[in-house]
């Protein structure tokens, strides 16, 4: 969430070179790391997990192919509104539900 947005400002990447750069550093290294440390917690659900992957799948292929159509500015558009919902969406559910 703040690896993205500081490649942009920081070091001037266009949303696109951020993005495909975040993956580097994130699911290799940080993901299985994570899903080491949730699972000796018995934190991952198995079954639950292994279900989402084709849709992870497709979703990351459709996501590269509209990326791939978007202008660099209004994917930064795009990237923020998605992060703004998000975040808005998760402040009120902290204190509503």
């Amino acid at each position: 969430m703040l690896l993205v947005p500081l490649l942009v400002l920081l070091f001037s990447f266009t949303q696109h070179r951020a993005q495909g750069t975040s993956l580097v550093a994130l699911i290799p290294p940080t993901g299985l790391l994570a899903l080491i440390a949730y699972a000796r917690q018995d934190f991952v659900s198995w079954r639950t997990g292994l279900l989402l992957i084709p849709g992870v799948f497709v979703g990351g292929i459709g996501g590269g192919m509209l990326a791939k159509k978007l202008k660099p500015h209004r994917m930064r558009q795009v990237f923020a509104g998605i992060l703004f919902a998000l975040g808005a969406w998760e402040a009120l559910s902290a204190w509503w539900r």
